[in-house]
């Protein structure tokens, strides 16, 4: 900060002139901490916000992909006059890096598990494939019958708090689900009477 100090001239003084000169001076301790308690209030405020928009952008991928489940679906009932029960969409052959064992079931398929882009995807009658099976945050089931169907997007965990794809670090047994049935009602599925994002955000 610079600060004008000095005093005009006498010889100055009789007509209206003043010699002035720069002096250099630091901030004082009570500007810089007053400073520095504005950045933490706004990134206080900041950062949960930050957080919020990136779980809202990785829910986009369940929208998304059950969106377009939801067309295979009706698609293949109007082909075969009922709706696909294959269960599993996303299965794969999928040997855990944890255990080193062969896992059969799609909730039992834990993070890390697909080792390249294609290996969660398994021949299905409707013709839904994942585009990057190593990016994928959410495990793929449809259950259907002639009339209705149902198909869930349930958020990978490998069951730590840090493992989870969709809210990283949140430690709520609550794991993000959305579902969409036959008449096109998507919906992020509640447990508790909470959803994923509230209960983490509690």
């Amino acid at each position: 900060m610079k600060r004008w100090t000095g005093t005009p001239l006498a010889q100055d003084k009789a007509i209206g002139k003043g010699s002035w000169k720069w002096q250099k001076q630091a901030f004082s301790l009570v500007e810089l901490m007053i400073v520095v308690a504005i950045i933490g209030i706004l990134a206080a405020l900041a950062i949960p916000r930050f957080q919020q928009f990136q779980v809202k952008a990785r829910q986009a991928e369940a929208r998304s992909n059950l969106v377009h489940i939801y067309t295979l679906q009706i698609s293949y009932n109007g082909d075969n006059d009922t709706f696909s029960n294959m269960d599993c969409l996303t299965l794969g052959t999928v040997t855990p890096q944890a255990s080193g064992s062969e896992k059969t079931a799609c909730g039992n398929i834990k993070q890390g598990a697909w080792a390249d882009v294609n290996a969660c995807n398994t021949t299905n009658e409707i013709g839904f494939r994942i585009t990057d099976c190593q990016k994928v945050r959410y495990l793929y089931t449809i259950k259907g019958s002639q009339n209705q169907f149902t198909a869930t997007a349930s958020e990978i965990d490998a069951g730590a708090a840090n493992s989870r794809r969709v809210f990283p670090g949140c430690s709520s047994g609550s794991n993000d689900e959305w579902q969409i049935n036959e008449n096109k009602a998507l919906y992020n599925y509640q447990r508790g009477g909470q959803t994923a994002l509230q209960s983490c955000k509690d």
